[in-house]
């Protein structure tokens, strides 16, 4: 050990300043991210419970996703507090021991260039940073990912102890960090079985290794397949619903890892015009779009024609889960976002600068990819919106809001994420309801019987939808039921002066029904975007709406685009 610190002093100096570096820029990014959003929210919600016990009971009754990041968050908080930037510093922790791993990666499965430049180009990448800063388990993922590729490779070359041992206890942490990484270990699998087959290796190897992992992968299968049939019988399906598919994902995927022009929902805005050749020749999709798009599929295809053992191994399970997935969003099985691609999107950049250190024109090679660098320096820092430079947060400052607006008596009604953004809420009374746990989950249906009564809750089911929800959503008509029960359970005992807190991240909607019906009316809900969206804010706007015909007067209070806060007395 000592011996190796002294050979490599100059290599160990270099990763631990762009390490330190990175860190910095992380913890910029994590100061200008505002308050968590719903699904951060959602981390904070599981990681808080009393024990890593009832965590996973939570997650059981109410999520899909796995527990070791949850478990580990809520161990961080118990040590370290609940602030927003304190808890979201763990994933930032975990996700800058990426650079490392790829650095050593690189240097070991393919040369030392490709590790000086695959450490500093993953260093400023928008993608990592904001999953750095995340309060989810993408970032995690990304780093156990990179051990578990590289383990992966290693074992295949020489079959040693050690690194089967390393591959095998990775890939469990990673399998119990990110629900999807099920479908990435198989593709390794089949990657695997088909090296040992053309090899003529030894088969039961390789069957060994897959069986351990199976065997202490068991107790997450039977939890993945419960949660896939909770939500697949619950009125709204979440699976295939939750997002809608555009083709234009692919180039948005290609953004993701080859520019610093990122977006974490599918569709990147600045293509979102019908001028599309005239976005295309803007100096700016030119040069900061267009130009690392191609740098990056230079080095890919560079990458492929060395054909070098190593890199298959280490490329072709990530290609392969790609495109499972992109089949599996067409066979609408599966809701694809880009944040869902988080292993492809790492191994994609990684395989791109091995292909440029491969160039045998080592300074015209050096002087394009400084050339790439800068591009994405250049969107990193000065760009609106960048990773480093944006609020993402759908809650941004509603805590400042809450805790100058609220008062000890007031009664609060939150239409979704109720018990989420009750980490904002330090005074007043929340009412139990939620939208979201009632049509998505499938696990409130007192809830959905307050919207629309009992005889015809009783009778709603995914049938229904275009019978009923879809006319409720597409008229002026309120749910007479809601407005009824509001009356008789809240309104009428509240006293004189004792005011009706409405918060709701539905701003764009809630003044203006028409959105809602234009938001509905082209899509077919059994095959395109779900319903649930309009849904909620039809709902909400119904809300809104009686309260003010129960009140005297009120006051909305726009926290951002996204949130507002009614208060009516």
């Amino acid at each position: 050990m000592f011996n190796y610190i002294k050979e490599n002093r100059l290599e160990l100096f270099f990763i631990c300043v762009i390490t330190f570096i990175a860190f910095a820029i992380r913890v910029i990014a994590i100061q200008n991210f505002g308050d968590l959003w719903v699904d951060e929210l959602y981390s904070f919600y599981f990681a808080n419970k009393d024990n890593p016990l009832e965590i996973a009971k939570t997650l059981f009754k109410e999520d899909f996703h796995v527990p070791l990041y949850f478990i580990l968050l809520h161990y961080w908080m118990k040590l370290f507090g609940q602030n927003d930037f304190v808890i979201r510093l763990l994933g930032c922790i975990i996700t800058t021991l990426s650079l490392p791993a790829v650095f050593y990666l690189c240097k070991n499965l393919f040369n030392k260039q490709c590790a000086y430049l695959s450490a500093l180009f993953i260093a400023i990448n928008s993608f990592n940073i904001h999953y750095s800063c995340e309060l989810r388990f993408y970032g995690s993922t990304i780093f156990l990912a990179v051990l578990s590729a590289y383990f992966f490779v290693k074992t295949f070359d020489k079959f040693e102890k050690k690194y089967i041992v390393s591959y095998i206890f990775s890939t469990l942490l990673l399998l119990y960090t990110y629900n999807f990484a099920f479908m990435y270990v198989f593709c390794q699998f089949i990657v695997g079985l088909c090296y040992v087959l053309k090899n003529k290796n030894s088969i039961y190897s390789l069957a060994k290794i897959y069986i351990v992992i199976f065997v202490f992968y068991l107790p997450v299968i039977f939890y993945i397949l419960h949660s896939f049939f909770m939500y697949r019988t619950a009125l709204l399906s979440f699976f295939r619903d939750i997002f809608s598919f555009d083709l234009m994902f692919f180039y948005n995927f290609l953004l993701t890892c080859y520019s610093n022009v990122f977006d974490q929902w599918m569709n990147n805005n600045i293509m979102q015009n019908d001028k599309i050749i005239k976005i295309f020749l803007s100096p700016f999709v030119l040069f900061f779009m267009t130009m690392p798009i191609i740098l990056g599929l230079a080095g890919l295809i560079r990458a492929f024609r060395e054909k070098n053992k190593n890199f298959i191994l280490f490329f072709t399970p990530a290609f392969i889960l790609f495109v499972v997935q992109i089949l599996f969003v067409f066979a609408k099985i599966l809701a694809l976002n880009l944040r869902y691609t988080v292993i492809p999107v790492t191994i994609f950049t990684v395989a791109a600068v091995y292909g440029w250190s491969l160039f045998k024109n080592k300074k015209l090679s050096y002087s394009i990819f400084s050339v790439w660098i800068l591009l994405n320096l250049c969107t990193l820092f000065f760009v609106n919106n960048s990773a480093i430079n944006r609020n993402i947060a759908y809650s941004g400052n509603l805590e400042q809001v809450l805790i100058s607006e609220l008062k000890s008596d007031d009664l609060i009604f939150i239409p979704r994420f109720s018990k989420l953004y009750g980490k904002y809420i330090k005074r007043g009374n929340v009412i139990d309801f939620d939208t979201y746990d009632a049509f998505l989950l499938g696990t409130r249906n007192e809830d959905i019987e307050f919207i629309f009564g009992k005889d015809l809750s009783q009778k709603l089911n995914r049938k229904m939808l275009k019978t009923y929800l879809y006319s409720y959503i597409t008229t002026d008509a309120p749910s007479l039921k809601l407005e009824e029960n509001l009356k008789n359970e809240y309104f009428s005992k509240m006293k004189k002066g004792q005011r009706f807190v409405i918060i709701t991240d539905e701003t764009s909607y809630i003044n203006d029904l028409e959105k809602i019906q234009d938001f509905i009316k082209p899509i077919d809900v059994y095959s395109r975007s779900s319903v649930y969206y309009p849904l909620s804010a039809k709902i909400t706007y119904d809300i809104i709406g009686c309260a003010f015909k129960n009140f005297k007067t009120h006051k909305n209070i726009n926290v951002n685009s996204f949130f507002s806060v009614l208060i009516f007395e």
